[in-house]
């Protein structure tokens, strides 16, 4: 569904356009001019140099005039393992690349059950309050990803639930 550069966070435009490389075969920059109206292509062009920046290996590809997703030896493929990421040597910009190297890989990997706990241990030295952050970025990514916190049991009388309160718990990506 097409969102309007004043509906939607620079971050959340980034994650949304590596949700369209990991799920679809390419993205076209008229594909990205009609899922972003009102963006010009010099923004779309930073967005994927941050991605690529943070490690992603997008490739344009002349043949097919769309980006894609390739591994190492240059094959496209959704799945490609990440590239060491190019850090700059200002310290807000690198924080940023390390914001979207831990959103990116949330993306990936994910997974249903206890969030929390795979998150203490994929990113031990962020806080608690960056994770919280970083699971309301991802609901609201185009497609949002379906995160939600458990406060109490559904059930008081039922404590085999097998999810338990407090904690964050992942349900998929919303589909339209």
């Amino acid at each position: 569904m097409p969102r309007s550069a004043q509906t939607i966070s620079k971050t959340e435009r980034i994650l949304s356009i590596y949700h369209m490389l990991r799920f679809y075969e390419e993205v076209s920059m008229q594909e990205l001019r009609n899922c972003f109206r009102k963006l010009s292509d010099k923004t779309f062009s930073r967005d994927i140099a941050l991605l690529k920046r943070a490690g992603v290996p997008i490739h344009f590809s002349g043949r097919r005039k769309a980006f894609v997703l390739v591994d190492e030896a240059g094959n496209e493929d959704r799945q490609a393992p990440r590239r060491a990421p190019d850090f700059p040597e200002g310290k807000k910009e690198k924080q940023y690349i390390e914001k979207i190297i831990r959103l990116t890989t949330m993306m990936d990997d994910l997974p249903f059950e206890d969030c929390d706990a795979w998150y203490r241990e994929a990113f031990p030295e962020a806080s608690k309050r960056t994770m919280q952050r970083d699971f309301a970025v991802l609901k609201r990514v185009e497609p949002p990803y379906v995160i939600y916190y458990k406060r109490e049991w559904e059930n008081p009388d039922d404590k085999d639930d097998e999810q338990p309160p407090g904690h964050y718990y992942y349900d998929g990506v919303l589909n339209y």
